[in-house]
């Protein structure tokens, strides 16, 4: 079964360290992710017309995946 980066949670830092998140249709850098894909421990947003927006590689809390319904017969 496919699953798909739905969202997931990065620990940031400035002068306190918080929590972030990142997930589909949320705007970040202008442009609205909408796609998440993960290669390597890197997090890479695209935008619509999959051109990459940013690269992610900080810390993750957490990721949460969007798993496609399964077909019934």
């Amino acid at each position: 079964m496919e699953r798909t980066i739905k969202s997931f949670e990065v620990v940031a830092e400035s002068s306190k360290p918080f929590i972030y998140s990142f997930e589909i249709g949320r705007e970040f850098g202008g442009q609205v992710v909408t796609d998440i894909i993960e290669h390597d421990g890197v997090f890479k947003l695209f935008n619509r017309h999959d051109e990459l927006i940013t690269e992610i590689n900080l810390p993750v809390v957490s990721v949460n995946y969007k798993y496609p319904l399964a077909a019934v017969n």
